[in-house]
């Protein structure tokens, strides 16, 4: 999809103008398609449901296999939630600062228009991808979390993607944006209310031996520091 994207902005960019819908060509089927896989994908993440990774789940209820022993103090917990939000508070910082580097660059050459924001979008789509079979530059440089099973902003993945249509106020893109924001925010609750869910020590669902994702058969998991 993204290298169909692409191949649009080339030859008819117009076709992915989000702010003129709707229309019936192949860029606004495709632009269709796009929103309807990201909301279906939003959705599931404020459901609760077994069909997502472990990672991405770890804010629902309680597991069976959580471990109590971070309630009762039996594991330092301010320098855990110190650990866990100084990263995060980085990683939102250092995505702030690239974004607004990214819309001046866009800007001085006249391409902060709807089209990019939509091929922008997608390449952060693909990122996210790539962050998490690959290499994750949150993770090593903010994070240091084992790995996306264990990882404190998971689900902030979905508001970063949509990052760009905060500039193009649509039904298109702020329905994009607010369903984003549901995610984080439904997220962010349950970390404050029940951070025992989210770490490795007290949620055995998020053990190397009980991982069902093995995201890490191909990049190996980082040493926590």
């Amino acid at each position: 999809m993204f290298v169909a994207f692409i191949c649009l902005f080339i030859t008819e960019r117009d076709q992915l103008d989000f702010t003129t819908l709707p229309f019936l060509n192949f860029g606004g089927v495709l632009l269709y398609i796009f929103w309807i896989a990201l909301v279906v994908d939003m959705l599931y993440c404020l459901i609760p449901n077994k069909r997502i990774a472990v990672g991405a789940r770890k804010h629902f209820a309680p597991p069976a296999a959580v471990s109590f022993a971070f309630i009762t103090g039996e594991n330092d917990e301010p320098s855990v939630m110190s650990k866990l939000n100084k990263g995060a508070i980085k990683s939102a910082l250092a995505w702030v600062i690239l974004n607004v580097i990214i819309f001046f660059v866009l800007s001085h050459f006249d391409l902060l228009i709807p089209e990019v924001a939509v091929l922008l979008m997608l390449f952060y789509s693909v990122a996210d991808l790539i962050c998490v079979l690959f290499l994750c530059p949150f993770q090593l440089l903010f994070m240091r979390n084992k790995c996306c099973t264990t990882c404190r902003i998971h689900n902030w993945d979905f508001l970063m993607m949509c990052t760009p249509m905060i500039l193009f106020p649509h039904i298109y893109s702020f329905s994009l944006l607010f369903i984003a924001i549901a995610v984080l925010l439904r997220w962010e609750i349950a970390f404050r209310k029940r951070p025992f869910q989210f770490i490795e020590q007290t949620n055995q669902d998020l053990n190397c031996s009980s991982c069902s994702d093995k995201f890490c058969l191909i990049r190996k998991p980082l040493k926590e520091v």
